[in-house]
C-alpha cells in the first residue's frame, strides 16, 4: 500500500509539473461575472430560437439586443434591444436572482456562459473581454451618485461659496489678520484643545476676495471677486490670471476647470485656462459635478428647478419642478430649499432611482435657503443644527442672523 501511494504521488507530481510546463505556469482562472462583458449568442422567444445570422438579421447586432455588464456592488448595467437599463441582482453565479426591467430572472453562469430564465422566454450569452461599444452610447452607465461625508462636505462648501479651505493645518481663505489690508492668505494654526491658535498669516493675493478655492498639490485656483480666474502657489508664488471676465461658481474637476461665464453659461478650459469649450449654453445656477460626468444645476429659465445633466452625451432630466436653491449630495439623497409663504423649507429627493426621484420636505421653515451639511449634522444660521437622521426637525427662524457656517469638513468648520 505504502509503495502504490508513492507511485501515485510520483504520477500526480509528474502530470502536475506537465500541466505547468504547458501552461507557462498556473492553471489560468476561471473569470467571474464580473471580470468582463455579456453578450447575447441565443435566445427564445414566444417558444423560437434565435441565433447567428437569423438573430442579428431581424433583431440588429447582438451587442444592442442584449449585453450586460455586472459589478461587485450587486448592480448591473445592461442593453435591451437598444433600451439602456440598470439593475440589481443576488445570489451566486450558479444561482443568480436578477431584477431585469422589473421582471424577477433566474439565471446561471457557469464556463463563460451566462443563460438568463424569463417567464415566457430565455437568453444565452457569452463573456468577453472587450466592452460593447453600445455601452458608450449609455450616458446612465456612469450615473452612480453617491456621495461619502468627505464629498458632502466639500460639495456643501461650495454652495457656502467656497471660501475657505483647511488642509494640514493651515486655513486657506480670507485674511482674518489686522496686519494685512485682506485678500486670498494662508493662515497656519495648532489645535490647543478644541480651539485653533493661528500663527502669523502670509499674504497669497491681496487683489481682492477670493471664492470657490480648489487646490490641486501646491496650487491654489479660485475666482476673484467674481471678474477672474487665478492661480498661486501656497507659498504665494506664481500668481497668474487663467481667465479674464465675469464668472462664478468654480469647481476643479478631473483634471479640468469648469465654472460659468458672464451669461451663466457653463464653460470648461484646461488647467492653463486654455481651449475654452461651452458644456451649457443657457443660464445656470449652482452647477456641481456629482457624478465623473453627471452635472446637477438649477435651470433659471425652467422656473428655477433642479436639473440633472450628462456633460458627454446632452443627456438632461428635471430633478424637481418647483424653484430649489443650495443643493447638497448626501450619500444619495440630494437636499435643497424650496420657497414657500413662511420660509424656506428643507427637501430632498433620493438619486438612486432617476425615473422616480422619491421626494421628502420637511414641515419647518428656516430662515434662509443656506444651510451646510458635514458627516453627522445639518445646519442652518446662528449655529442650529441637528443629526442628519432628524434632517426634517432643523429649523432656524425667528432671531436675527449672527452666525453663518461657511466651511465645513470631517475635521473642522469655520463660521
Amino acid at each position: 500500500m505504502k509503495r502504490l501511494l508513492s507511485l501515485t504521488l510520483i504520477l500526480a507530481l509528474t502530470l502536475c509539473t506537465l500541466t505547468a510546463c504547458s501552461s507557462g505556469g498556473e492553471t489560468p482562472k476561471e473569470k467571474g461575472l464580473t471580470d468582463g462583458y455579456w453578450v447575447v449568442e441565443s435566445m427564445v422567444m414566444e417558444g423560437t430560437e434565435f441565433s447567428g445570422e437569423d438573430m442579428t438579421g431581424i433583431f440588429g447586432p447582438a451587442e444592442s439586443i442584449l449585453s450586460m455588464a455586472f459589478t461587485e456592488d450587486g448592480s448591473f448595467d445592461a442593453v435591451l434591444f437598444e433600451d439602456f437599463l440598470k439593475g440589481s441582482y443576488t445570489g451566486t453565479p450558479d444561482a443568480l436572482s436578477i431584477d431585469f426591467a422589473g421582471e424577477q430572472v433566474t439565471g446561471v453562469a457557469a464556463d463563460a456562459t451566462l443563460t438568463l430564465t424569463l417567464a415566457d422566454g430565455s437568453f444565452v450569452l457569452k463573456q468577453q473581454e472587450q466592452r460593447p461599444a453600445i455601452f458608450d452610447q449609455n450616458a446612465w452607465v456612469t450615473y452612480r451618485p453617491t456621495f461619502t461625508d468627505a464629498e458632502t462636505c466639500a460639495m456643501s462648501s461650495f454652495m457656502a461659496f467656497g471660501q475657505y479651505l483647511v488642509e494640514d493645518n493651515v486655513l486657506y481663505g480670507l485674511t482674518h489678520s489686522a496686519s494685512l489690508s485682506g485678500g486670498l492668505a494662508a493662515m497656519p494654526f495648532r489645535m490647543k484643545g478644541d480651539f485653533p491658535e493661528f500663527e502669523e498669516s502670509a499674504l497669497l493675493d491681496g487683489g481682492g476676495l477670493a471664492c470657490y478655492l480648489c487646490k490641486d498639490g501646491d496650487t491654489l485656483y479660485y475666482i476673484q471677486n467674481y471678474e477672474r480666474i487665478c492661480r498661486v502657489k501656497t507659498d504665494g508664488s506664481g500668481r497668474e490670471v487663467l481667465y479674464e471676465g465675469p464668472c462664478d461658481y468654480l469647481q476643479l474637476h478631473e483634471g479640468r476647470l469648469w465654472f460659468t461665464n458672464a451669461d451663466y453659461h457653463f464653460v470648461s478650459t484646461d488647467l492653463e485656462g486654455k481651449g475654452l469649450v461651452t458644456v451649457v449654453d443657457k443660464e445656470i445656477y449652482y452647477p456641481y459635478f456629482i457624478c465623473s460626468d453627471w452635472l446637477v444645476f438649477q435651470d433659471d429659465a425652467d422656473d428655477e428647478s433642479l436639473h440633472l445633466y450628462n456633460t458627454t452625451h446632452g443627456v438632461e432630466t428635471n430633478i424637481t419642478y418647483m424653484p430649489a436653491y443650495n443643493p447638497v449630495l448626501v450619500g444619495s439623497h440630494l437636499y435643497f430649499t424650496d420657497l414657500s409663504e413662511d420660509g424656506y423649507h428643507l427637501c430632498r429627493v433620493d438619486m438612486s432611482d432617476p425615473d422616480t426621484f422619491l421626494f421628502d420636505r420637511s414641515d419647518l421653515p428656516l430662515q434662509e435657503a443656506h444651510f451646510m451639511v458635514d458627516e453627522g449634522f445639518f445646519y442652518g444660521l446662528n449655529n442650529k443644527s441637528v443629526a442628519k437622521e432628524d434632517w426634517q426637525k432643523l429649523t432656524d427662524v425667528g432671531a436675527p442672523i449672527e452666525e453663518v457656517e461657511m466651511y465645513l469638513s470631517l475635521e473642522y468648520n469655520v463660521h
